[in-house]
């Protein structure tokens, strides 16, 4: 690994992710309840999730930068009920539904003053144009497998998994190996 890479991998506080094609693999199946309700179902990787954890655990703040609703906010407010939230070992995880009227830039720059953490201070993964703006700010640039080439050629970082599949798992790996931390010797959520 690069010093320069390990250095931003050691010295970010905060994570921010897109929704669509990082969380989740980019495709929806939508369907029809038997009442007639209309669903949409998305799918994404539980060892994306653990990934997460492991961040937090080490005190990384993470949020969602993305215009996604359901099922993103559902599972964000599970992610919240975990048991190390409900002690105030982590923090909550935050998502920008509501600010991103801003663009992405405005609400993170928000965020990120609220947390008191600066743009080079701040990881983003992201994988289409809509990512671009936010990433050419950030002061470590990640993205999964499936990014569209003009973000693969902005990153840091590109990841081996695909977005939705293990990709924010990935990067969390590197982050611990780099910080020198066991991901086993992280307390469970």
């Amino acid at each position: 690994m690069k010093k320069i890479i390990r250095k931003k991998l050691c010295g970010f506080k905060a994570l921010v992710l897109d929704g669509d094609g990082v969380f989740f693999t980019g495709q929806e199946t939508r369907g029809v309840t038997k009442s007639g309700e209309a669903i949409v179902m998305k799918t994404r990787s539980l060892i994306d999730g653990q990934g997460i954890s492991f961040l937090r655990a080490i005190g990384i703040k993470v949020t969602f930068a993305s215009g996604e609703g359901e099922p993103l906010n559902s599972i964000v407010e599970k992610l919240n009920t975990l048991p190390s939230v409900k002690k105030g070992l982590w923090e909550p995880i935050e998502r920008f539904t509501d600010l991103l009227d801003k663009g992405k830039v405005g609400a993170l720059e928000t965020w990120l003053h609220a947390q008191h953490v600066s743009w080079d201070e701040c990881a983003y993964m992201g994988d289409d144009r809509t990512d671009l703006e936010a990433m050419q700010h950030a002061g470590l640039k990640v993205a999964p497998a499936n990014a569209q080439k003009i973000i693969k050629d902005l990153a840091d970082i590109v990841t081996y998994a695909r977005g939705g599949d293990g990709a924010i798992r990935e990067f969390a790996e590197l982050v611990l190996e780099a910080r020198g931390v066991s991901g086993n010797s992280l307390p469970a959520a």
